[in-house]
């Protein structure tokens, strides 16, 4: 990867739906040249993914919070799974030192929340933790 490779992925980390016309304007490259970069990009796992951020209390998803996990009463796969069969689980981190995993939630209210932790507090101890507000989301990597 060179500076130009970098400064694409800086670019797409500030808007993913920029054009490749774009790209090679503000980088000042040919057109066929941005887009084979950013196919190598793509195709070495450099670029995971693009997606779209949306916003939870738009959409209804009024509670927040991260959990962090310990204290096992059953495989750490069986923890997993179960946090993955929650569509409202979005992130899942295995961790080092006392906790197991940290997991953030975004729920449509306490109850939902409440329902959730108390089948997951069966199998594990959990303490979480409710976003009051958010003064940094979604930064870029610094490249």
């Amino acid at each position: 990867m060179d500076t130009l490779d970098y400064e694409i992925l800086r670019l797409l980390q500030e808007n993913s739906r920029i054009s490749i016309t774009e790209l090679s304007k503000k980088i000042n490259l040919s057109r066929p040249s941005v887009s084979e970069r950013l196919s190598k990009l793509i195709e070495s796992g450099v670029i995971d993914k693009f997606t779209t951020l949306l916003s939870t209390q738009k959409l209804s998803q009024n509670v927040v919070f991260f959990m962090t996990i310990s204290d096992l009463k059953v495989s750490s796969d069986q923890i997993v799974e179960q946090l993955k069969a929650n569509p409202y689980i979005i992130e899942i981190h295995c961790v080092t030192g006392k906790t197991n995993y940290f997991a953030k939630a975004c729920m449509p209210n306490i109850e939902e929340m409440n329902l959730f932790l108390s089948e997951l507090t069966k199998v594990c101890h959990v303490v979480t933790s409710v976003v009051l507000h958010s003064p940094l989301t979604h930064r870029p990597l610094k490249l």
